[in-house]
């Protein structure tokens, strides 16, 4: 199981790395910085005013630093829905709470949009959800979750289902099939095909969402976990080698221990 924790940065990222490091300072990975980006770093995480300063934009924005997209520990996170079905939004708000069990975020209902960090919709096709705090970014009146796959026709499981999956990739967590430890040996135009005909997705979304592999420098990953919810089904007709991943309703003990590692309990004195 992984989570989209870095990645390079560059000039025109810099208001992404921004709204990150004011949720969790932590965010930035200084492992890779040498002794004068870690003097800079430190200038700038003890003054956070520098941010919009232009001068001190200029020197960070040439660091190639890392940013991660995770929320801040122990801090609720408000959450908005549009429309107007309070039935359907309790519903997503238990199955998103079952994350809540293994770690220290909290979602919370709120009925101000503008302060609501995370932003349920309903109307867009499909359902998709912005990678952790790249919600922050996105327009207050547009959603940065949606559910377009849920109906009262759906069966209960997978009803959890689209909903785990979809609140994993809110606190962070990326596909767990993307993984760079694991070499899938694709049928790609099997693949290709079956997602225009069951989901109408174009070869691009394919590629992004099944194909490609992210690089070992840009996330945080434990070994592959096929049990994760972060998994998509993969039947073994998709691969030349017959691997596959199973179609998985719940988190698995790797998702419940992950999550907890990556947003801890913190007791303050």
């Amino acid at each position: 199981m992984k989570v989209q924790f870095t990645k390079k940065l560059t000039q025109n990222d810099f208001p992404e790395m921004k709204l990150a490091l004011q949720e969790r300072p932590d965010n930035l990975n200084v492992e890779s910085l040498n002794s004068e980006e870690k003097t800079i770093l430190e200038k700038f995480q003890h003054k956070k005013h520098l941010l919009t300063q232009i001068g001190d934009f200029t020197i960070l924005s040439e660091m190639a630093a890392e940013t991660g997209k995770l929320w801040n520990p122990n801090e609720p996170l408000k959450v908005f829905f549009f429309g107007s079905d309070k039935a359907k939004d309790e519903k997503v708000l238990h199955y998103a709470s079952i994350w809540s069990e293994h770690c220290s975020i909290k979602f919370e209902r709120t009925n101000n949009r503008d302060e609501a960090k995370i932003r349920v919709g309903y109307d867009a096709p499909g359902s998709w959800s912005y990678i952790g705090t790249d919600a922050l970014g996105v327009d207050k009146h547009e959603a940065t979750i949606n559910f377009g796959w849920l109906s009262d026709s759906l069966p209960e499981p997978e009803y959890k289902q689209v909903v785990l999956h979809e609140f994993g990739h809110a606190l962070g967590l990326i596909h767990e099939h993307q993984s760079p430890d694991i070499k899938m040996d694709w049928n790609k135009d099997v693949v290709y095909n079956y997602y225009a005909l069951n989901y109408g997705w174009t070869k691009d979304a394919v590629d992004r969402n099944v194909f490609q592999e992210y690089d070992k420098t840009t996330i945080r990953y434990t070994e592959v976990d096929k049990d994760s919810i972060m998994g998509y089904y993969l039947p073994p007709e998709f691969t030349k080698n017959r691997q596959s991943f199973p179609f998985n309703y719940d988190l698995s003990a790797t998702d419940k221990k992950y999550i907890g590692e990556l947003y801890p309990q913190i007791l303050y004195s």
